[in-house]
């Protein structure tokens, strides 16, 4: 996978989705959904339950083929560069376009370690993996918190806390976007704030694709918005206007809870 940190302001959407189709084998879960992601910008996609929120940003990153049974077509482009081009590696997909999950997932050890995990895979220790650990962590509001012993066991962290341990373990490997599947939906309200305070550090360097439930959590933290509908893309615009003046009637009775 080729890169390019570049930050030109006119730059081109780091990731574009062209006529996107996901089918199991009774049904379609996805349906021709063409959009684009900004870079270094937080891009929300609700839709009620089922709607293929989460089977969208699977296809970003090749996550959905892993789940076996899907046919997938269409077209998604990481910098212009099609990811499912036979040539291209998923695991350096993956690298790039990282992902954190619903409910925290981590490893039985050390908080460390947890964190060190991907880049050891990737070769590397000593100071240069010390030094990329604490940066991680720093970058996920971490630090301050853990800092002074990380050789303590993951999984005595909280819950919020055990989240943001998964963003830094994502950023360890250095990606350019992070892809967020509801990361606050097991949550309480404040470490649920927290996560959206990080989102707005997080999106000076990264460009952000967040799932969620919470429209008032996508309206917060969104600068674009995606509404799925039974697997199709119904609206995708600035998300201010999207909750204020929806172009469709749809999205209208989504987001002022008349859906139904």
């Amino acid at each position: 996978m080729s890169d390019d940190g570049g930050r030109d302001v006119e730059a081109p959407p780091i990731i574009s989705v062209r006529e996107l189709t996901v089918r199991a084998r009774d049904r379609v879960i996805l349906e021709r959904v063409t959009l684009d992601i900004p870079d270094r910008d937080v891009t929300g996609i609700i839709g009620p339950s089922g709607c293929g929120k989460t089977t969208l940003i699977r296809t970003m990153n090749r996550m959905a083929e892993r789940s076996g049974g899907l046919a997938i077509s269409g077209s998604v482009r990481y910098r212009g560069q099609e990811i499912y081009a036979p040539e291209v590696n998923p695991v350096l997909v993956r690298q790039k376009i990282g992902m954190v999950f619903q409910r925290p997932v981590v490893f039985p050890m050390s908080i460390f370690d947890n964190v060190a995990f991907g880049p050891r895979l990737n070769g590397l220790d000593g100071d240069e993996l010390e030094a990329i650990v604490l940066r991680s962590l720093e970058r996920a509001g971490l630090l301050g918190e853990v800092g002074s012993d990380l050789d303590r066991p993951a999984l005595e962290l909280s819950g919020g806390q055990q989240q943001r341990l998964c963003i830094a373990r994502a950023l360890a490997v250095e990606p350019r976007v992070l892809l967020l599947d509801e990361p606050t939906a097991s949550l309480d309200p404040i470490a649920a704030q927290r996560v959206e305070a990080l989102l707005f550090e997080l999106r000076r360097e990264y460009a952000v694709v967040l799932v969620t439930h919470n429209l008032q959590q996508a309206a917060r933290v969104a600068t674009r918005t995606a509404f799925l509908y039974q697997g199709r893309l119904i609206e995708y615009d600035e998300t201010k206007r999207l909750f204020e003046t929806p172009r469709e009637k749809l999205t209208e009775n989504y987001v002022t809870g008349r859906f139904g």
